[in-house]
């Protein structure tokens, strides 16, 4: 498990080369992969949209590169354009009948004119530091999402057992309400069927009553809520990426929750329902950012 929440940092100088790699990941449904390279390294896009998800499956995950190369240049003069130019410049000249006062200075920036023999694409030296600092980057945003998924699968089970508390609770006043339920109505079809010769009906009646006070049996519901907390919690003990599990097993718990609820509500069960539905929306949103 990890969060989708996490920082990491690396810088790699070596060389005359220093690169540093900032990754900030938030929450977000899918992998939304944001790049900020500079100009010179548009190149190594492609590398890291193709190295970065499989470290990082979930999240909304900024990438940024500060680069600088303070190698000296390997530069090459292009004298085919050099000599091309002057020859434009001094033709030039002649057309409109002026000196051909042009500076070298002006000649060398000219396009072309000077051009890099080594392409940085091509540049295994840079190639290995671009690799390096990724890699130490993604290995620091991986252990900060660690450390804070440890921190929520405390505050999971911590609801996890609020919710077992609450269960216990509902659990010790089911029977008696039950039993109040069924006292309560077999008084009133008693006095209903005393002042009516309805023998033939009676039996029938009382069979009536109990299935529909068994309609407010709540034990399917508690006992599935316990098997979805007994499955959360140990599903917050497997490795990679489980949040998806987690809320598929949330949306469950909260189906059970919402069927508790309509099923037994006394001024009892009621604050106790409440927290279970409280720690349940909690639960959903935590669990909303964790992978």
């Amino acid at each position: 498990m990890k969060s989708m929440t996490g920082y990491g940092s690396a810088r790699v100088s070596r060389d005359g080369i220093n690169v540093e790699f900032e990754i900030k990941s938030v929450n977000s449904r899918y992998l939304d992969l944001r790049l900020y390279l500079p100009r010179e390294l548009n190149f190594y896009e492609v590398v890291i949209r193709k190295v970065l998800p499989h470290a990082i499956s979930r999240g909304a995950v900024e990438v940024r590169i500060n680069f600088s190369d303070n190698r000296e240049p390997a530069l090459r003069l292009d004298e085919v354009k050099l000599l091309k130019y002057k020859e434009l410049t001094d033709a030039a000249a002649r057309i409109l009948n002026q000196d051909a006062n042009v500076s070298l200075e002006f000649l060398l920036q000219e396009p072309g004119v000077i051009e890099k023999t080594n392409s940085l694409n091509e540049d295994t030296q840079l190639s290995s530091i671009l690799e390096e600092a990724l890699r130490l980057a993604i290995e620091n945003t991986i252990r900060s999402m660690e450390v804070e998924a440890e921190q929520t699968k405390k505050v999971l089970a911590t609801s996890m057992g609020i919710i077992d508390q609450a269960i216990d609770g509902i659990e010790a006043l089911s029977k008696p309400f039950k039993d109040e339920l069924y006292n309560n109505m077999l008084k009133r079809v008693e006095e209903l069927v005393g002042l009516h010769k309805l023998d033939s009906l009676e039996q029938r009646i009382v069979q009536e009553l109990a299935i529909y006070v068994d309609k407010y049996d709540i034990g399917e519901e508690l006992s599935r809520l316990r098997a979805h907390q007994v499955t959360f919690l140990n599903s917050l003990q497997e490795k990679g990426d489980i949040g998806k599990t987690l809320n598929f097993i949330v949306q469950e718990m909260q189906r059970e929750a919402n069927t508790l609820g309509s099923k037994f509500s006394t001024s009892k069960s009621f604050p106790l329902v409440l927290i279970i539905k409280e720690e349940i929306e909690k639960t959903r949103e935590i669990v909303q950012n964790v992978a």
